[in-house]
């Protein structure tokens, strides 16, 4: 990652360095990219000889935000659903065990993943490989959404144009990303507290390649040909990343209430929650 895949600047200052690992802002127009080459269609994410699924985690605590996703966005009785970068298919199952007049597919780059998925949570529509090699027919889609998997992309202008083609006219690409700024002022509390150590989870720099804003973020759907750039605040996943601690899951509850207030009393320009929520429109 030499130069911004927004503006292709290559000057840059770094925001955060971790454990040997810059990541930089663009100078520009302050997009925020990590220096590791991570290559474009990484497979490592979910394989493993001896891999092992954390299903509390990827099942249990993703219910609320996959319920809340469903009532607020599949609105009508029937439609066609997309989901890239599926991994274990449990988002496409729950589209298709609440909305049954939906037809859901999930496309994961993971063989490994899509094999959990067919045989063990058993969703039959869940296909591995890339989905822009999938052949899939144009405009055939209501919604596609990408849940975790835009800040793995080194260069997503390609893949977001593809599925622009796959969307109906006035179809929906939901983008769901850790929110940068936030994200950042965690990891700098983390350094203050803990320093800088191997193995914390502070911002991922050999995983998140590129960082989102809810303006870059904006600007990168527009650039691929959308519209009508939306954020909304939806519930968290009710789990904590190595902690098995209620109270910290209440506690996240707690700040998920407190930011969807100030992003609702902002009238949706102060977004303070962990996530970002876009859906952007083809035209």
């Amino acid at each position: 990652m030499k130069s911004c895949i927004l503006c292709q600047s290559s000057e840059s200052k770094t925001v955060f360095n971790e454990n040997g690992t810059p990541i930089l802002e663009c100078k520009s127009c302050g997009h925020v990219y990590s220096s590791y080459e991570q290559e474009e269609h990484y497979e490592g994410y979910w394989d493993g000889a001896e891999q092992t699924y954390d299903l509390k985690w990827w099942d249990d605590a993703h219910r609320a935000v996959y319920s809340d996703f469903i009532s607020t966005y599949l609105k009508s009785e029937k439609g066609n659903l997309l989901d890239v970068g599926c991994g274990l298919g449990f988002f496409v199952k729950a589209v298709l065990t609440k909305k049954t007049g939906w037809s859901a597919v999930g496309y994961e780059i993971s063989k490994q993943a899509v094999k959990f998925a067919n045989e063990q949570n058993g969703m039959k529509t869940v296909y591995a490989g890339l989905v822009q090699d999938s052949k899939l027919p144009k405009e055939s889609f209501d919604i596609i959404t990408l849940w975790d998997v835009i800040e793995h992309i080194p260069k997503p202008h390609s893949l977001l144009t593809y599925l622009h083609g796959l969307l109906k006219p006035g179809g929906i690409l939901f983008l769901q990303t850790p929110n940068f700024p936030i994200q950042l002022a965690k990891a700098n509390l983390k350094v203050k507290l803990k320093g800088m150590q191997e193995g914390v989870h502070y911002l991922e720099a050999k995983d998140h390649v590129n960082n989102y804003k809810m303006y870059t973020l904006a600007n990168l759907g527009k650039q691929c040909g959308f519209t009508d750039p939306k954020y909304k605040v939806l519930m968290p996943i009710l789990s904590v990343s190595g902690s098995k601690s209620k109270l910290a899951v209440y506690l996240k509850l707690a700040y998920y209430y407190f930011t969807k207030l100030i992003f609702a009393v902002s009238f949706g320009k102060i977004n303070w929650n962990n996530t970002l929520f876009l859906t952007l429109k083809k035209p």
